[in-house]
Formats: structure tokens, sequence, C-alpha cells
């Protein structure tokens, strides 16, 4: 599994990432096959018993197996009750929620969905935020592959821009250059705060990857948020995010 490393768009005061791009999946080794045991075994060799033997051994056997009635009868009727009471005890599966993330400066959290995983650790630690410092806060990605590429969303800490949707819409401009393409979102509510974002598609190690930025400003800290997902996969992804910013809460 591998990891692009974030660029900064050049002329731009804040990070425009490329996000993690998670393109390489990780490979399950094959599980080795352990030697079994033989299925028969070999007998010493004897003289074959003789009919009559044979016959009175069979019918030993068949004294000693065979239940009295009372006997069977009792035991059908113990596991008609086993049967009752664990049927009585049986629960429906109940099916698994989001869970909660937080981020690694410890200044918000968000719920991602069951199937999704934590991947900060996958992040190079020099890409991390420390202390006050700008970086990397938080990664999350999905835990199946679309084309060989993992769906994923990166907030990173940045410093603090005064004119948000000004900035917003150059870096769009910027990360899209002459021959790509983008769209400016409207702002996003995100636990009280505004968030205007942009939608474009990239190229990323020869796929193209449909990303979605959004923005949030919170007491003077920045908070660049990144979608990635490739084309056909983006409409749900979307609606991931929005999920995702609308269960944002700020635990600073």
């Amino acid at each position: 599994m591998t990891l692009s490393q974030p660029r900064r768009a050049v002329g731009t005061t804040a990070a425009a990432l490329l996000a993690l791009a998670l393109v390489a999946g990780c490979a399950d080794e094959a599980p080795t096959n352990e030697e079994q045991p033989s299925a028969t075994e070999e007998v010493s060799a004897g003289p074959a018993p003789t009919q009559d033997e044979a016959a009175a051994t069979t019918g030993e056997d068949a004294a000693t197996t065979t239940a009295p009635p009372d006997t069977a009868a009792g035991t059908a009727g113990d596991q008609e009750e086993a049967t009752a009471d664990a049927a009585a005890t049986t629960q429906e599966p109940t099916a698994a929620g989001p869970t909660t993330v937080a981020s690694g400066d410890e200044g918000f959290e968000v719920e991602i969905p069951d199937d999704w995983e934590d991947a900060l650790d996958l992040v190079d630690p020099g890409e991390l935020a420390e202390g006050e410092e700008t970086g990397i806060v938080l990664a999350v990605k999905d835990t199946q592959q679309a084309d060989d590429f993992f769906t994923n969303v990166v907030i990173t800490r940045e410093e603090y821009i005064s004119n948000l949707t000004s900035a917003v819409e150059q870096t769009a401009e910027d990360l899209a250059g002459e021959d790509g393409e983008y769209e400016l979102l409207e702002p996003a509510e995100v636990d009280g705060n505004r968030a205007p974002g942009y939608v474009l598609t990239r190229d990323v190690d020869g796929t193209d990857v449909r990303q979605t930025q959004r923005w949030v400003s919170h007491d003077g800290t920045l908070y660049v948020v990144t979608l990635s997902a490739v084309e056909g996969q983006d409409e749900e992804a979307g609606e991931l995010l929005d999920a995702m910013l609308a269960s944002w809460t700020w635990t600073d």
C-alpha cells in the first residue's frame, strides 16, 4: 500500500492537497497448506473372524448401543426442549454503526462508516502536524478498492486565512490549470462554521480521481478537508463526505 505525498499549490497561501492516494492495495499472502493427517490408519493384520464370532459381536454391540424405548423418548424430548430454548434466546444481529475518529491535534472528531478505517498510520510522519505546526491531522479510507483506488478523506491543519472564499477560488483555479476543470461549491455547515469548497478532476498515478475540498476556519486555525474518489464513485463518496461534515464536532 503506497501513499502519494501532499503537494502545495504554487502561488496559493494554503495547502492544496493531492491527498492520500492509496492506489496500491495490500496483497494478502496466500495461506500455506498445512500437512493433514491421513484419513486412514494402518491396521495390523490378523485372522479374520468366523461368521459365528462376527454375529456374536454384532449382537453384543447392538445390545450395548440400543437404548430402551423410555430412554429414547426422553432423549428426543430433551432435544426438542433445547431447540426451543435456543430459538427463544436467539437475537437478531444488530447492524454496525458509524465509528468516531478524533483528529491528531484533538481539535475535532468526525464519524466514519463502519466499513471505513483510520489511515493516519499510513501517513509519512514528516507530513503529520506536530504541536502548532501545519500538517495532516486526520486520514481515513474505505477498506474496499474501486479501480485499484481506496476512496479516502484527508484533513490538514493550515495557517489562518482571513479571506477564505477568494483563497478557495484561487486555489481551485491554480490546481485545475489551463486544461483542467473545477466547480465551486456552495458553502457547507460544519458545526457552526461556514466551509466553502470546490470539486476538480486530477490524474493520480494514471487514475482519474475526483477530489472535493472543503476549507473550514475555526478559532484562528484553518482545516482543509480533501475527499478523493475515482470517477464513478464520486457521487456516493460525496454523500459520505456530507455526512462526515454533518457529524463534525469541535473538541478543543
